[in-house]
């Protein structure tokens, strides 16, 4: 990550950081940016071309929505096309999203074919939000308790009724699934991924998607009772992820990466 990145803090004599930064509640969460960067093309949009540039959250709709060309214009991604996430204290964003995800393309709030971003999200796997610097932590932290609060539904949803039907969705492992959450140092966020994975899996699928050099020997989880436990091996592993399971924490499990 570039230095300047990692040296921004919020205005103020005292920096705000994840430890007394405090989630948001509003729907949707809008925030504005100064850059777009798609992964893996490097291809990008920014406010030199763009005077207005920015993506939205929201919880009743269950989407993201990148707004382009001074906000005018949207292109909207449905959650059970997320993966995963990141957030970080130097304040950027990242969201990695299943191959050929489904999107919509809005102008002034009506639905339309032609896409405003010009194909630039063709093969994209992930998108990194860099923030404008009026940007709180709190508002990227409230993106994370409102993915967390959709994959907490889905899980009760389908412990409850057995498995659901959404045609909307390309994602037909909703009920093999766990949402593990991550904590690393400065950096946090979450990852879908099969209930069967391994240990050696979920470190992988972390490192892997944002670029992390992860170690096996410092992994922890937090358990029902709110006790953090390492793991060590697979055994290990398959214990936390059965106490996730039977948990009241509706099938999020809390993994420390330090």
């Amino acid at each position: 990550m570039d230095d300047d990145r990692r040296s921004r803090t919020s205005t103020g004599s005292a920096p705000t950081t994840f430890s007394n930064a405090k989630p948001k509640t509003m729907d949707p969460i809008r925030i504005e940016c100064k850059k777009i960067e798609i992964k893996p093309t490097r291809a990008s949009l920014d406010t030199y071309t763009d005077v207005k540039l920015g993506v939205s959250f929201s919880y009743s709709t269950r989407e993201m929505c990148l707004r382009l060309n001074e906000l005018k214009d949207k292109i909207c991604i449905p959650y059970d096309q997320v993966t995963g996430f990141r957030i970080a204290e130097y304040k950027e964003l990242e969201v990695s999203l299943i191959p050929n995800f489904n999107r919509r393309f809005y102008q002034n709030e009506i639905e339309i074919k032609g896409d405003p971003s010009n194909g630039l999200l063709e093969k994209a796997t992930s998108l990194l939000f860099i923030p404008c610097p009026f940007v709180t932590l709190n508002t990227l932290v409230s993106v994370e308790a409102a993915i967390g609060r959709y994959r907490s539904e889905i899980f009760l949803n389908n412990k409850d009724s057995g498995p659901i039907s959404n045609p909307q969705s390309n994602n037909s492992n909703l009920n093999n699934e766990i949402y593990v959450r991550f904590y690393l140092n400065v950096e946090r966020g979450g990852v879908i991924v099969p209930q069967d994975i391994s240990f050696n899996g979920i470190i992988q699928a972390i490192a892997s998607r944002f670029d992390f050099q992860l170690s096996h020997e410092r992994v922890s989880y937090k358990n029902g009772a709110y006790d953090v436990i390492a793991i060590r091996d697979e055994e290990d592993w398959k214990v936390a992820k059965w106490e996730t399971k039977h948990s009241d924490k509706a099938g999020v499990m809390d993994l420390y990466l330090f």
